[in-house]
């Protein structure tokens, strides 16, 4: 699962920007072009981002989505499953009317 995700539109076109580990990210579009950047640190990666998204806007390009991973996986491997409310819970006594 990716970190985050750009999807931008413009007409028939998209481009899709991923960031799916550490400081790479690759990019889809538009049509069947293709890159992957490594950058040396998260202030590089940033300043790549922010430029790119100004140049596609400033291009008629429009930001359709975006999706990022609110947790890290290891918090949330950690963090304990929520159980389901409406199945019975065997340690709650029920209460008869």
């Amino acid at each position: 699962m990716p970190i985050s995700s750009w999807l931008f539109i413009r007409e028939r076109e998209s481009i899709w920007i991923e960031r799916p580990y550490g400081f790479s990210v690759i990019v889809a579009g538009p049509g069947s072009a293709r890159a992957h950047f490594v950058f040396p640190d998260e202030e590089a990666l940033q300043a790549y981002q922010v430029a790119t998204a100004e140049r596609l806007t400033e291009a008629g390009w429009f930001l359709w989505g975006f999706d990022q991973e609110r947790r890290s996986r290891e918090r949330a491997a950690a963090t304990p499953p929520i159980p389901d409310r409406r199945a019975p819970s065997s340690g709650i006594p029920h209460v008869q009317s």
